[in-house]
């Protein structure tokens, strides 16, 4: 994809457009890298019949009162689900002084995605060092102020290192997920919080250089709350891989309480992308983590070099599902825990130091250099 001076958006004053965080990865040829764009186009709507009815429902799942429907957290929390998103959008990019069009348009459920390779001069001229890492921003092109953040933030990500692949509810954010009630009202209406421990954990895995990535079953339309937690608590920034759902579709409730998606299809990806890292998979046992990891294991037993899930007790953890999950996997590299402290000796491999032992499996690894 090369610059172009007249590509510009087609978005209209009154949408809106959320930038989510992604990352970049060395061009094959090492001429560049290649930057991942990705974004969702929306209009805000009055109430309408749709809605009303949507929120009724949601209201009675979660045995909501009307003074708990008219805070200010259930509003917020609602407001991606009653937008309107606008697919067949063009967009164009603005990175450094460059402008770039992407291909294809926005899809039905106002989402684009887009690659574009930035040249090493160029990225060694805008790349932008936060702690130990470089970013590069970007913006959407457009004859409106449209973003919401006004800039997207892109990691660059090397082709060796480690990495976290984590996944968001009951393992870093308290949610509950296996009870309904509780899930939904977890959600839309309590402040969210952090499981106790596991900011001071990723803080720590973030100084000894890790990456990270929050795949999980979450829609989209909470990532702007997401992202203020995040933020407010100290989390580490990272690429964010989420739940496609939308609101025009009538089962759009059953979609949401229903978790299971292409968890697979995410975490297989960025590890077809970064076939020289290493990966450590955080998870939970409240959906299917404990299986997609040990698949992934299996198919990946040179780049998963270990595996946690927070064990969160009830029928669903039992030794029989365990042993199976991990069916082939090493005892060694996977490991339950219930506490976020009894994982705190745990110390990433460093960069370019992990023997083979640790490769298969060597739980405590080599400390921090």
């Amino acid at each position: 994809m090369f610059p172009d001076e007249t590509a510009l958006s087609n978005l209209k004053d009154n949408e809106r457009v959320v930038l989510y965080p992604t990352y970049a990865y060395p061009a094959p040829d090492q001429s560049g890298w290649i930057l991942q764009v990705h974004g969702s186009v929306f209009e805000a709507v009055p109430e309408n019949l749709p809605r009303k009815i949507m929120i009724r429902v949601l209201a009675r799942l979660m045995g909501a009162t009307q003074e708990q429907l008219d805070t200010n957290v259930f509003r917020q929390r609602i407001l991606g689900f009653t937008v309107y998103q606008h697919g067949g959008k063009e967009i164009a990019v603005k990175i450094g002084d460059k402008v770039y069009q992407l291909r294809g348009k926005t899809k039905k459920n106002g989402q684009f995605r887009g690659t574009v390779l930035i040249p090493n001069e160029d990225v060694d001229t805008i790349a932008m060092t936060v702690g130990a890492a470089r970013h590069v921003r970007y913006a959407i092109h457009s004859k409106f102020d449209v973003a919401t953040p006004l800039e997207g933030l892109v990691k660059l990500i090397d082709r060796d290192g480690i990495s976290i692949i984590s996944d968001i509810d009951d393992t870093v954010k308290h949610t509950e997920v296996a009870t309904r009630k509780d899930m939904l009202a977890n959600t839309f209406l309590h402040e969210f919080a952090t499981v106790p421990g596991m900011v001071e954990l990723y803080q720590k895995w973030q100084q000894q250089g890790a990456a990270f990535h929050y795949v999980t079953s979450s829609p989209w339309q909470l990532f702007e709350p997401l992202s203020e937690l995040f933020r407010d608590q100290g989390l580490p920034d990272g690429s964010f891989h989420m739940k496609s759902v939308r609101f025009r579709d009538p089962t759009v409730l059953q979609l949401f309480i229903a978790r299971r998606w292409g968890k697979r299809k995410a975490i297989k990806q960025l590890l077809r992308t970064f076939p020289d890292r290493k990966f450590v998979l955080v998870g939970d046992s409240g959906e299917k983590d404990p299986e997609t990891y040990g698949v992934m294991a299996r198919k990946f037993p040179d780049q998963v070099v270990k595996i946690f899930i927070r064990d969160l007790g009830g029928k669903k953890s039992t030794d029989h599902r365990f042993t199976k999950a991990f069916k082939h996997v090493p005892e060694e590299k996977w490991q339950l825990f219930t506490c976020a402290s009894q994982l705190q000796h745990y110390n990433l491999p460093a960069s370019g130091e992990l023997s083979s032992a640790e490769a298969n499996g060597d739980g405590n690894s080599l400390p921090s250099s």
